[in-house]
């Protein structure tokens, strides 16, 4: 790899994408802009997407081949290199590290993990559950040390208590919502 730093979460959806198979760039960009799933979280830009898969062919990650194309006579086609399989797969099943980042990278991570199964998407929760209640821990404790003075201070740890607090319910739902829909598609009665 030529840079030192690890992937953008955008380029991480690109590659979660290409583990899937390989596919032609213009593809890529319709498959992330419907209106189902990931676009939800992600929008690209076509001219961001090109520079993305360009950035990540440059460090190993993926590869491009020219390949026969029925609209063109020749497209450039991506595919995944082991190197970056094994990077996304390790971004995929690590929880985020910052509250802030709850929005949009961990809602990726969910988004592939469950194409990696039940088992890959229960233990993202359960290790970001398990993360959130340090933070919240945290948060009660600096909370605490406030004085009743610090009027500004003690409203933006509570504010960020609630929002951890909401983030492990959520988790608690995504959970139960997972558990639920392994349940219907393998017949098990509840």
């Amino acid at each position: 790899m030529t840079r030192s730093q690890a992937p953008l979460s955008l380029e991480y959806i690109l590659l979660g994408f290409l583990c899937q198979g390989p596919i032609h760039g213009y593809d890529l960009y319709k498959k992330i802009s419907n209106f189902e799933g990931i676009s939800l979280v992600w929008r690209i830009k076509q001219s961001q997407l090109y520079a993305l898969l360009d950035r990540l062919e440059e460090d190993g990650l993926v590869t491009s081949n020219m390949v026969p194309g029925v609209a063109h006579l020749m497209r450039k086609e991506y595919q995944i290199t082991p190197v970056g399989r094994q990077s996304f797969l390790t971004w995929v099943t690590c929880p985020v590290s910052h509250g802030r980042d709850m929005r949009q990278e961990f809602l990726a991570k969910l988004y592939f993990s469950q194409k990696s199964g039940v088992e890959v998407s229960l233990e993202l929760i359960e290790e970001q559950k398990a993360l959130c209640a340090e933070w919240l821990s945290s948060l009660h404790i600096s909370y605490s040390k406030t004085t009743d003075e610090q009027h500004y201070e003690r409203m933006i740890f509570q504010y960020r208590i609630s929002q951890t607090q909401a983030m492990i319910e959520w988790l608690d739902y995504c959970r139960a919502e997972i558990q639920g829909i392994f349940t219907r598609n393998s017949g098990i009665e509840q």
